[in-house]
């Protein structure tokens, strides 16, 4: 009785089974946030507080507009957002550095918005025209785009009244705007563009862009 009352003493004690881990909560994301870039004439403030993101082009766009402009879209491809809009609020601007701009937009296609009570020009109007959606927006003053003569710079126009780019900015531009819009809107703009000169522009409002199929809504989102 003793031997075996010994052994049972001796023999090892059982642990009970550990429970599993538990599985690791998912990472929560990074909360949205309003960022300011800027660059000599202008600033992009990037606005990821929701899934409809935004930037707002304000100022002038040229070289270092559209390398900051890669800064800004790498926030907004980290905040994985559902919607992609440019807001343009510019002053001057090159047409080969727009031109680049619109390229990148649409690749990552991004919307277009041109807010009430502002004025989109020829080389601002080439960035519109690369949102996958376009908005001229109405309000008490609706946006309207001005085609314009292109301003001379080191790769369009000249220092005249006509800007008379050479064959091989035409063709630039047609490619461009085919690439961008539909037909017969694209060549409808390049023909308006190519005929402007120092003596005015062709503004057209919300209602005429849409007709035109150079806008695809009037309704800014909000």
């Amino acid at each position: 009785m003793l031997t075996a009352l010994l052994a049972g003493c001796a023999a090892p004690v059982t642990q009970p089974p550990r429970a599993a881990p538990e599985a690791a909560a998912p990472p929560v994301p990074a909360p949205g946030s309003l960022h300011t870039i800027g660059f000599d004439g202008g600033s992009l403030l990037v606005d990821t507080r929701t899934t409809a993101c935004r930037i707002t082009l304000s100022g002038a766009i040229h070289e270092d507009t559209v390398r900051r402009m890669h800064s800004a879209m790498q926030r907004i491809e980290a905040a994985r957002c559902a919607q992609r809009l440019l807001q343009l609020e510019t002053g001057a601007a090159q047409v080969g550095s727009a031109i680049t701009l619109g390229a990148m937009l649409r690749n990552r296609r991004f919307d277009t918005l041109v807010p009430a009570g502002r004025v989109c020009d020829t080389p601002c109007l080439l960035v519109f025209a690369a949102g996958i959606q376009r908005t001229l927006a109405h309000g008490a003053q609706p946006a309207q785009l001005a085609i314009t003569q292109l301003p001379p710079d080191a790769d369009f126009g000249q220092r005249g009244c006509r800007s008379e780019p050479n064959a091989a900015q035409q063709l630039t531009l047609a490619r461009y705007l085919n690439a961008m819009l539909p037909e017969p809107t694209s060549s409808t703009v390049l023909r308006q563009v190519l005929a402007a000169d120092c003596n005015g522009s062709a503004r057209l409002g919300p209602e005429q862009a849409l007709a035109l199929g150079l806008a695809t809504s009037t309704a800014a989102r909000r």
